[in-house]
């Protein structure tokens, strides 16, 4: 690992764990074991740090493999979403599960929950892939199974969506908001829980 990854693994642990404006670039010297003048030989500002983590968790939903397959498209011939939404569901939180299996990932997540308010680049990227894009999807989703008289008539898309999507961001928030280090078992806990309520909600809505 060479100066500078060092420079961005110690910033994001320390931003994630004190929040942004609480780190000094003396602090992440000293974490990183060199002089503070010898950070600007890679970064000119501590918010030049703080935008390329950010930079590093946008391209990971850009150019993602697993999310941007095309198993993932949202069409009224998608075999598996047609036959089988929970297997649908499940790819999808497999595919955030390999995201979320490198640590690194999981401290941006708390960044991002930490910064939001105080940045407005992050507040955007947030509000556009962390909550609209996503929603959009779930209720192109619904809309699809309901078109196919998978789910019942009178089901709500939008409705199913947000009641979809909303109970795993809330169990991301609780754990973010309970640990400074997010341990294994309670992510593995988190996408079973996730996944059980996304089974429940889709047996109460299809047609039998």
């Amino acid at each position: 690992m060479n100066t500078k990854e060092k420079i961005f693994d110690v910033s994001l642990d320390l931003f994630s764990k004190k929040g942004y404006d609480s780190v000094s670039l003396r602090e992440i010297a000293d974490n990183v074991g060199i002089k503070k003048s010898s950070i600007y030989s890679h970064y000119p500002s501590k918010e030049a740090i703080l935008m390329d983590i950010f930079e590093y968790f946008t391209d990971l939903f850009e150019y993602d493999e697993l999310l941007n397959s095309k198993e993932f498209i949202l069409t009224a011939d998608n075999e598996i979403l047609l036959e089988n939404p929970e297997e649908f569901y499940h790819m999808g939180s497999e595919a955030i599960k390999s995201m979320f299996s490198d640590e690194k990932n999981l401290k941006i997540w708390k960044l991002i929950f930490i910064q939001m308010n105080y940045n407005e680049k992050i507040r955007v990227f947030f509000q556009n892939e962390i909550l609209i894009k996503p929603l959009e999807f779930w209720i192109g989703f619904f809309t699809i199974l309901k078109e196919k008289g998978i789910i019942k008539k009178d089901s709500n898309p939008k409705l199913l969506a947000k009641e979809y999507y909303s109970y795993p961001i809330y169990l991301l928030l609780e754990i973010c908001a309970k640990y400074d280090d997010i341990p294994r078992d309670c992510l593995d806990s988190f996408f079973k829980e996730a996944e059980e309520h996304a089974k429940f909600l889709l047996d109460c809505v299809k047609v039998k």
